[in-house]
């Protein structure tokens, strides 16, 4: 019996966990697979491949590529090969261009009488530099009290220090992995805050892109777990699902708590595996 979690993230990139202690974290939630899926990088499958062989673990290797600009559409990949030139090339450009985003902030912030010394924010980042790492960095000189709380006064979108982001379109994150032969899976609708008017026109567009399945089972989803399902299938798309596990403390999940409440987990990640397998 497989007991799935494929969508963690680890030190790569806003995670505050290495491969390894993910593996052993995996194991001690009972989960039997998972997948390391940080955002734009693939600097952790090695380690997070060997660690999950190691334990007699099934690993997925993914990646979370972000799109949409401010609109925050993401885009799961499974079955991305560590070594993809063409992929790693395109997230060194997203590194660049998330580190330009984040001293931009940090000089907004420094404005606002909270000078951050760019050895602060990036002693707590990867390869993937993000808004969390702007604000463990805030925490840490005594600005805010919480991550939450430097995203809801500071760093959300439309707050003093936001700076906006430039991405590819989830279209174009789609194409480009179906073309590196991974699966693509639209990650928790439940964070696209969209009418449904626009997004399901738009999950059309993606479909015909090369869309395979979404990750029904997130805990962004909580409450509409029935209506994403039904619809997946009915669109003939795969259901995954994930803790979108960070740090154990923030609005993501625990590791494995998705798999307490996803029906059909052992036949969605089974079909997932065949897909990467095809694919691959």
């Amino acid at each position: 019996m497989i007991r799935p979690d494929l969508h963690l993230h680890t030190t790569a990139s806003d995670g505050i966990f290495d491969a390894e202690e993910i593996a052993r974290l995996v194991q001690r939630a009972n989960v039997t697979m998972f997948s390391v899926t940080d955002h734009d990088t693939l600097d952790a499958l090695p380690e997070a491949a060997d660690a999950a062989y190691d334990r007699g673990l099934a690993f997925l290797p993914g990646v979370e590529v972000s799109t949409e600009g401010d609109d925050e559409v993401h885009i799961l990949g499974y079955g991305v090969r560590y070594d993809d030139e063409v992929l790693l090339s395109c997230f060194r450009q997203a590194a660049e261009d998330r580190k330009n985003r984040i001293l931009g902030m940090a000089d907004k912030l420094k404005a606002l009488g909270m000078a951050l010394p760019i050895e602060d924010i990036l002693a707590h980042a990867g390869s993937s530099l993000g808004r969390p790492h702007l604000a463990r960095a805030m925490m840490e000189r005594g600005y805010v009290d919480s991550v939450q709380q430097a995203f809801e006064q500071y760093l959300g979108k439309g707050k003093p220090a936001y700076f906006p982001r430039t991405t590819m379109t989830a279209a174009q994150a789609v194409s480009l992995l179906r073309d590196r032969r991974a699966v693509p899976v639209l990650a928790h609708p439940g964070l696209i805050h969209w009418p449904l008017e626009r997004l399901m026109p738009m999950l059309k567009v993606w479909q015909e892109a090369g869309l395979k399945g979404i990750e029904v089972y997130h805990p962004a989803n909580q409450g509409n777990y029935p209506y994403w399902d039904r619809l997946a299938r009915q669109r003939g798309l795969l259901v995954t699902g994930g803790s979108d596990f960070h740090d154990g403390t923030s609005s993501h999940g625990q590791i494995g708590e998705t798999a307490d409440i996803w029906p059909h987990a052992c036949d969605d990640a089974w079909a997932l595996f065949r897909a990467v397998n095809k694919h691959a």
